[in-house]
């Protein structure tokens, strides 16, 4: 899985469950707490599935860095 790169919105770096495939989406939803998402606005449009790139980041090497490793030593 490649890592997504965040958008900077009046400062703060975010990105959007919707960059990212159905089931990883689904993975990272159930990983963070009920009030996990934000809405953001943008031009005008509301973009109501967002989180902060340092949560994403933490989601990213907690769970998929390290269980691909993981995998990776099961091969053998």
């Amino acid at each position: 899985m490649n890592k997504l790169i965040p958008i900077e919105i009046e400062g703060q770096k975010i990105v959007q469950l919707s960059q990212l495939t159905i089931d990883q989406a689904n993975d990272l939803r159930s990983w963070l707490p009920t009030d996990g998402l934000k809405k953001v606005n943008l031009h005008g449009v509301e973009l109501q599935d967002c989180l902060s790139f340092e949560t994403y980041e933490y989601w990213f090497k907690t769970n998929h860095v390290l269980s691909k490793a993981y995998e990776t030593i099961l091969d053998f």
